[in-house]
């Protein structure tokens, strides 16, 4: 057995430390003084890659004969990273923060799913479900508004606010997707009091050959879809800095399936394209991005009730009420989402001085939503807003041998408008405006096997909100809101494969207008919803009742980078004041049905949990991975639970890959996820017996579901062609066709979650980035 050996550094010669150094697809990251190991390794061809965001990526062939120390300079990312790149300061920082990463081949496991469904498989990541189509990411308990998701370096805008609202991205566009899971309020402001999720397509300037490109497609037998993504880039001639890139996706499916019935009016639609084009001189960098998602999705018909009995037996009976056969028809009620981004990036770097970054982001998102509607009228959409949006970061990095950082200033405007002409209802949430500014100082400072960290931030909001009272008098409040957000971080290099992080982040974010001023039917999730300034029936304006959620996150993990072992503990409690969520509280009669009422309160909440995963080579062919989440959430006001908290969750697998003859890596696997019980859920009040409770504790409007267990089997195969590759795998979700709900489901009340499911999938890569 052989030793390889070797050191990363950055083009100046400085260390990399915190580099992801992979072997054959195995290994960790490099140590507080950028070297890497790996040992008993056999003689023959390995493929050798290195990753650091912010720089190009390192990959070779290695001839290994004998024992062998290599030195690895990795050239600075100056394009499309730029977005990136504020995801390369990020990752920058993230040496100090707990992250999780879906690499090519996690994401390739994952094709013709959603992101936020893609997402579910990181430990400590879940989602909030709305039928089998409509997956949000949580992060550590939280969801929605105190997600910052970076789509291509642009913070993503789009009607985050809905429980049902599913981040409006093709996850096809990604080649890699990073969670940071500490308190990143400081670099990016109150969307991230929960965390980040980065999303990075490939770089436009790494590549071997002047054009190439990438074909996914598949079929999933339960819901009977059927994707095809393509992407073709290259360059404008062998020798030009100029570099392009086209993308699409589409895809089309019908009712999902559960164990015992079908899922009605569940099915999906969705076409996305994307087109970019770069260029990149020695000291710098221009890229512009566009990109279009459209998708129609269908709402469980079964959500949507005519009476109380109606919503009462369909809970109780653990039946939905309306089952119909088979169908690709999407009927009401349903979402129509289009969403158009526009990024305009520039880099140039300052001799002496660092690197400035400036970035526009322009998108235009336009929700509408169907709904049953008598008359004639079920053609016109009950929910129709259009979002406009503005985004302009600045940013200067500095990075010498001992100390980095980077100041950044942003501003946003947003704009709300209902087409309530086109509806002829009131609106769910109001017209608004919202202008927004921040400045923060980010600075690491690296002392022999110590790595620190601290940062402030200041932001301002204002807010003009355009509501109507209960008798129709237009009424505008204004609001003003200054907060700050500070944090504190170090990294100890325990050894070349061990580092410790600790992290403690306070932050603070305003409620969001539909927290505010929401009132009506939220035909998704089959709820009506009003806010915390609509007091029985009250339009509140008074600015001074509204009270910002301030968070105090502290999170420490043990990160393990061995050859056979990697490993990533980690511990966290979120002591969160004027805490926001939706609670049921009513059910209401309305001419579009019966609905239960969901009330927007604040509560002092905490948060306190665990993640754990694990990745075993017990062998060269075998691996075995693991995972666990533990989250305890505590309402310390009423000293309750709290709603909607992710249950424990764990899950095993095991891995087998071999060479067979002329075929490369052919694998099989196996995962068994477990998802337990929630035991700290609220107490039950059933619809019919609201109006006799008289209690002050937080319920919900049925039991808590059952725990339940799954197996998933995936095989698959590489099959040579020329010198590119074909990759065949077909993939069996729930093989033993388990009936569950999960309790975060919002449709959980009315049907069960989908059965066995096969996924056929097919990609040939000719020369792209991944």
């Amino acid at each position: 057995m052989l030793k390889l050996a070797g050191i990363v550094r950055d083009s100046e010669g400085n260390a990399l430390p915190g580099a992801t150094v992979l072997l054959n697809g195995n290994g960790g990251v490099t140590d507080a003084q950028g070297f890497f190991s790996f040992k008993n390794v056999c003689s023959g061809s390995h493929t050798l890659l290195v990753k650091f965001v912010g720089f190009l990526p390192y990959e070779s062939k290695i001839e290994l004969s004998k024992d062998l120390q290599v030195s690895i300079t990795l050239r600075e990312e100056v394009t499309e990273l730029r977005s990136i790149e504020i995801s390369g300061q990020q990752v920058s920082s993230t040496v100090t923060n707990t992250s999780a990463m879906l690499t090519t081949h996690d994401l390739d496991h994952q094709h013709g799913k959603s992101l936020g469904e893609s997402l579910k498989t990181l430990a400590g990541v879940n989602a909030l479900q709305v039928g089998p189509a409509i997956f949000k990411p949580v992060i550590h308990g939280l969801h929605s508004q105190r997600i910052l998701i970076l789509n291509n370096g642009i913070r993503q805008e789009g009607q985050q606010w809905g429980i049902e609202h599913a981040p409006e991205i093709d996850p096809f566009i990604a080649s890699e997707i990073t969670v940071v899971k500490g308190a990143e309020a400081v670099r990016y402001g109150a969307d991230a009091i929960g965390g980040v999720i980065i999303i990075n397509p490939p770089s436009l300037h790494n590549k071997a050959h002047s054009f190439g490109g990438e074909i996914n497609s598949g079929f999933m037998t339960n819901s009977r879809m059927a994707f095809l993504s393509g992407m073709v880039e290259g360059e404008l001639s062998k020798t030009s800095p100029w570099s392009w890139r086209l993308q699409a996706t589409s895809k089309r499916g019908g009712d999902f399936n559960s164990p015992g019935y079908v899922l009605s009016n569940t099915g999906v639609r969705e076409v996305d394209f994307s087109g970019s084009i770069g260029y990149k001189g020695d000291d710098r960098s221009l890229e512009i991005y566009t990109s279009s998602f459209n998708s129609t999705i269908g709402i469980l018909r079964a959500a949507h009730s005519g009476n109380l009995n109606d919503l009462q037996t369909s809970i109780e009976n653990g039946t939905p009420w309306y089952v119909a056969p088979f169908s690709y028809d999407i009927n009401n009620p349903k979402q129509k989402i289009h969403h158009q981004l526009l990024k305009v990036q520039a880099l140039q770097k300052i001799k002496g001085v660092g690197e400035l970054r400036v970035l526009y982001g322009g998108q235009y998102n336009q929700r509408k939503e169907f709904d049953i509607r008598r008359g004639g009228r079920s053609d016109r959409p009950a929910l129709f807003m259009k979002l406009f949006s503005n985004v302009l970061d600045v940013l200067l990095d500095h990075d010498h041998p001992k100390h980095s950082g980077s100041i950044g200033i942003n501003a946003s405007y947003k704009q709300n408008i209902n087409e309530t002409g086109e509806t002829g209802i009131r609106p769910l949430i109001p017209d608004y405006r919202l202008f927004s500014s921040g400045i923060f100082l980010v600075e690491k400072i690296r002392r022999q096997n110590w790595l620190f960290e601290a940062g402030a931030r200041y932001d301002y909001q204002n807010l003009n909100v355009f509501a109507f009272t209960f008798n129709n008098i237009l009424e505008k409040p204004s609001f003003n809101f200054h907060y700050l957000s500070g944090s504190l971080g170090t990294t100890y290099y325990i050894s070349r494969q061990a580092r410790l992080n600790t992290h403690l982040g306070i932050s603070s974010r305003p409620p969001h207008v539909s927290e505010l001023y929401s009132e009506g039917l939220h035909h998704g999730t089959g709820a009506i919803e009003e806010g915390l300034m609509r007091v029985n029936g009250q339009l509140i304006t008074d600015p001074t009742q509204v009270k910002k959620e301030m968070s105090t996150k502290w999170i420490t993990s043990l990160q393990l980078s061995g050859e056979r072992l990697s490993a990533d503990f980690s511990v966290y409690i979120n002591a969160i004041s004027n805490y926001v969520f939706l609670r049921p509280v009513d059910s209401r009669l309305t001419i579009r049905g019966y609905f239960p009422v969901w009330q927007y309160e604040q509560t002092d909440a905490v948060l306190r949990g665990a993640d754990v995963s694990l990745n075993w080579n017990a062998t060269k062919k075998l691996k075995y991975t693991g995972k666990f989440a533990y989250l305890y959430g505590e309402d310390a006001m009423r000293n309750d639970v709290l709603i909607f908290i992710p249950p424990i969750s764990l899950e095993h697998g095991l891995s087998y890959t071999t060479d067979v003859g002329r075929l490369n890596d052919f694998f099989v696997s196996i995962s068994i996820p477990t998802v337990l019980k929630q035991h700290r859920a609220p107490i039950t009040v059933y619809p019919k017996d609201i109006p006799d409770y008289t209690g002050s504790r937080v319920y919900d409007i049925s039991p808590a579901p059952e725990g339940y267990t799954l197996v998933n089997v995936e095989l698959g195969i590489n099959v040579p062609v020329k010198e590119n590759k074909l990759s065949l795998s077909i993939a069996g979700e729930n093989l033993g066709n388990v009936r569950y709900r999960n309790y975060m489901n919002r449709l959980r009340y009315f049907a069960d979650d989908v059965g066995r499911t096969f996924i056929l999938r097919l990609n040939y890569n000719f020369h792209s980035h991944n």
